[in-house]
């Protein structure tokens, strides 16, 4: 699996890797079953602390992505319609979030947005 991060972003690390990986799952580039690297061997690639990792992991299992298996590692699972909803409504909140920001620093009136964005949908 290939993952990176921006140690640069404002984005916090986890938050970079919980997307990269949820991408590449509905990308099919990690496919059900396929067993993911340990929290060791990933947090030394990324050059990055291995509670990261563990909690990236959990995250993503409490989402419905990964299964772990004790002993053996962690896995993905197939994705049940309720948390591919709900992955979904929470990629539209982050992306939501960034566009709201990136317009409060251009310093562009909420409501004048708004109102583009209505006159474009039609």
């Amino acid at each position: 699996m290939k993952l990176k991060v921006d140690h640069h972003s404002a984005i916090p690390i986890y938050k970079q890797m919980v997307t990269a990986i949820v991408a590449a799952i509905e990308a099919n580039q990690i496919r059900v079953g396929d067993k993911l690297p340990s929290i060791r061997e990933l947090s030394a690639q990324l050059k990055i602390n291995p509670n990261t990792t563990a909690k990236v992991y959990r995250e993503l299992e409490l989402r419905g992505f990964l299964e772990n298996r004790a002993g053996s590692g962690c896995f993905v699972r197939p994705l049940n319609e309720e948390a591919a909803a709900a992955e979904k409504k929470e990629r539209m909140q982050q992306l939501f979030d960034k566009v709201l920001g990136e317009i409060r620093a251009q310093r562009i009136d909420e409501r004048d947005f708004i109102r583009f964005l209505k006159l474009r949908s039609t």
